[in-house]
């Protein structure tokens, strides 16, 4: 007579009922039944332009699309006032120096991305996008060694087909409350008070950090002194908003 062990059973139909319900629960979270929290529901319909802080923060963001010098004189200028940013990164920036995008990470700064190529993603098949923006996270995060939260439209525009990609990636999509029009060809006196006049509790600002802009490490300094003067904490993004707001 085959001999069977009663605890053995419970034991194992334990573990299987578990292992049901975990399958069970990431399909329903993956199924278009999910009703999302409201902090998902709300990076899935908007990007983030700015935060409602409990105190006077501001989030100092820029963009790295071309080349490394004016890069560099901004990294050295935070770092001599103590202030962290989130940079933002293209993909041919991210191929062409990468130990840059590292050194953007060894001093403290966060690093998001800019997708893989440096277009208007409006009007692109919804899942060329989402292939665009998984290819540009895997790139960045191998780079720095863990995963990848945000990302910028290259053009500042995020209709519904690219909210809806970076969704599906992962991603927090993050325009800007505040563009510093430093890519305008602004002398850095029109940067300066630009940024320094209009900034507000919450937002994130928009700064360049490539080559083609020479102004805004000049203003750099004076931005920060400007923000800190009005009282304003400058911090990264994720020190804005909580980490269950996206």
């Amino acid at each position: 007579m085959l001999f069977i062990d009663r605890a053995w059973l419970v034991r194992r139909a334990v573990v299987v009922a578990t292992l049901c319900l975990a399958l069970f629960t990431i399909s329903f979270l993956r199924s278009p039944a999910f009703q999302p929290t409201a902090a998902t529901a709300w990076q899935a319909d908007r990007p983030l332009t700015r935060a409602d802080s409990p105190d006077d923060r501001v989030a100092l963001t820029f963009d790295v699309t071309w080349q490394k010098q004016e890069l560099a004189k901004i990294l050295d200028i935070l770092d001599q006032a103590g202030v962290k940013a989130t940079f933002f990164v293209g993909g041919t920036f991210l191929q062409l120096y990468p130990d840059m995008v590292k050194e953007i990470a060894r001093r403290g700064h966060e690093v998001g991305t800019l997708g893989q190529q440096i277009r208007d993603l409006s009007g692109m098949p919804e899942n060329e996008i989402v292939s665009n923006l998984l290819g540009s996270q895997s790139a960045l995060a191998k780079i720095l060694g863990g995963p990848v939260r945000y990302f910028r439209p290259p053009s500042g525009k995020a209709p519904p087909e690219v909210l809806r990609a970076a969704h599906q990636a992962r991603l927090v999509t993050v325009t800007y409350a505040l563009d510093g029009q430093d890519h305008l060809g602004l002398t850095a006196d029109q940067i300066v008070r630009r940024v320094v006049r209009k900034a507000q509790r919450g937002d994130i600002i928009r700064l360049t950090a490539s080559d083609f802009v020479t102004e805004t490490a000049e203003a750099l300094p004076r931005i920060l002194e400007g923000l800190q003067r009005r009282g304003f904490k400058l911090v990264r993004i994720s020190d804005l908003v909580p980490a269950d707001d996206g």
